[in-house]
């Protein structure tokens, strides 16, 4: 995998996770530390909507690096 690709998901990862301890501490009736605890529907609901503007950065993050490596190779096929 490209050292690019892997460093975006490891900046993704922590992001995702500030964010989601972000979300915890401002609901504080999600059971995060039981094991086996569930969010109810409502819950996700809520956590889908607060973290929409990110991951639709994301998204459009792995893609246009998508978009680069296809075109190295590309290149480097020809």
């Amino acid at each position: 995998m490209d050292p690019r690709r892997i460093e975006l998901n490891r900046r993704h990862s922590r992001e995702m996770g500030l964010l989601f301890s972000t979300f915890l501490d401002t609901h504080p009736d999600i059971e995060s530390e039981v094991d086996g605890a569930q969010m109810t529907p409502a819950q996700e609901a809520a956590w889908s909507a607060y973290s929409a503007e990110i991951l639709g950065r994301h998204q459009a993050e792995r893609s246009a690096l998508a978009d680069v490596l296809e075109a190295e190779q590309r290149r480097g096929d020809s």
